[in-house]
């Protein structure tokens, strides 16, 4: 396994100020998010923890969706993606925006450090409309430890009906409100896989090796691990991925120093990791990709108009609801949505242009991209473009 941590790594001599095209920006950021070959290893990432490390988090509010973000980027198929989890190296927790992320487990608990309470915090309104106060998530989290503890684990639905038969309603979203605030103040985490469900465990028995991390280290490890699995990106990006206050991140990036470089595209300035800069130059972006709803290489920035253009953005995320839907990609631009229907035997993958046909160098990537979903799988798949 990869050890972790970015901060204090080998820094160059001084920020590099150029500027770049919107191809070399989207060239840049498919080789940071590992959707690309390198040249120095044509598969930089070989593992789920790898990307897991690499991407430091990834937004996995939809588990298949996410499963098959590590797939596609570690090589892994679908078994070996969740024995990751089933190994303790990840889990999945709300570390940032409230949202549920994969992050390693040795990493949430200092996260959470700095994000937790906060998220807590912003959602007071929410639980006073639930009728849930603080005597309330403390019995809760006294029902939750004694039927967990010792190794023990849950389903989601399980461990709501431990909290039933204790006199706990999870009715009306109570349940999930109820798991979402025992997880952001450290006391559960969504680990192993039972089943194809993803079991609720004990984060202090789970995660047997966490790092320790300061306030100010841990901002600037924030910051420089979002820039090495997503740069180049904007203050911007970075302030909406976190969550976290401006004034701080600023100060991570003043105290990162020579970590981090400054390049200008499009009128705005974007920061980097420098001292992966020239491996990334290097690298040759997957002409096609099949991304899940979620993936990072949307959802990782603010501003999603790079890989995105704004006509067909209704159709990614219809009903401004924060629902995007999969999409199929060619060289860094959304170009068309895929969807796919699956038996217990084989799947077919059915993508759809925004400006139909599709070029016929994107169907024949399309076709190595169903392959390689159906190695994920681990069966028999076949596209449909329609």
């Amino acid at each position: 396994m990869q050890q972790p941590g970015v901060v204090g790594a080998a820094r160059q001599t001084g920020p590099v100020t150029a500027r770049i095209s919107t191809y070399e920006l989207l060239r840049l950021r498919l080789a940071s998010q590992s959707l690309a070959t390198e040249r120095s290893d044509p598969r930089p990432c070989r593992s789920t923890v790898e990307v897991v490390d690499r991407l430091f988090a990834l937004q996995g509010q939809d588990l298949p969706g996410v499963l098959w973000s590590l797939g596609l980027r570690s090589g892994d198929p679908r078994s070996a993606v969740e024995a990751a989890f089933d190994s303790g190296a990840v889990v999945r927790g709300w570390p940032f925006r409230g949202t549920l992320h994969v992050i390693a487990a040795r990493d949430l608990p200092w996260v959470l450090a700095l994000t937790g309470r906060r998220t807590v915090a912003g959602a007071a309104k929410r639980h006073r409309d639930l009728g849930l106060d603080d005597g309330t998530f403390d019995k809760a989290r006294t029902v939750a430890v004694e039927a967990l503890h010792g190794g023990r684990s849950l389903s989601r639905r399980g461990l709501f009906a431990v909290f039933e038969q204790h006199g706990i309603d999870t009715g009306s979203q109570r349940g999930s409100h109820l798991l979402w605030v025992l997880c952001l103040t450290g006391v559960l985490v969504l680990g192993p896989f039972a089943g194809g469900d993803q079991q609720v465990v004990l984060l202090d028995e789970w995660v047997r090796e966490p790092r320790a991390l300061g306030r100010e280290q841990g901002l600037v490890e924030i910051v420089v691990r979002y820039l090495a699995g997503r740069g180049p990106a904007t203050e911007a990006d970075l302030a909406g991925w976190t969550k976290l206050p401006l004034g701080d991140l600023r100060q991570a990036i003043a105290d990162a120093g020579d970590a981090l470089t400054s390049l200008s595209c499009r009128g705005a300035t974007y920061l980097a990791h420098a001292p992966t800069l020239d491996r990334l130059t290097a690298a040759q972006p997957r002409p096609v990709l099949m991304l899940p709803g979620f993936d990072e290489l949307l959802l990782g920035y603010a501003d999603r108009s790079v890989s995105l253009a704004s006509a067909h953005a209704p159709q990614t995320a219809p009903g401004h609801n924060g629902m995007f839907r999969a999409t199929v990609v060619s060289r860094g631009r959304v170009v068309g949505l895929w969807s796919r229907r699956s038996t217990a035997a084989s799947t077919v993958v059915r993508a759809t242009a925004f400006d139909p046909p599709f070029p016929g160098t994107v169907v024949a990537g399309l076709r190595r991209e169903v392959a390689a979903y159906g190695r994920y799988l681990g069966q028999r798949a076949e596209l449909a473009a329609g």
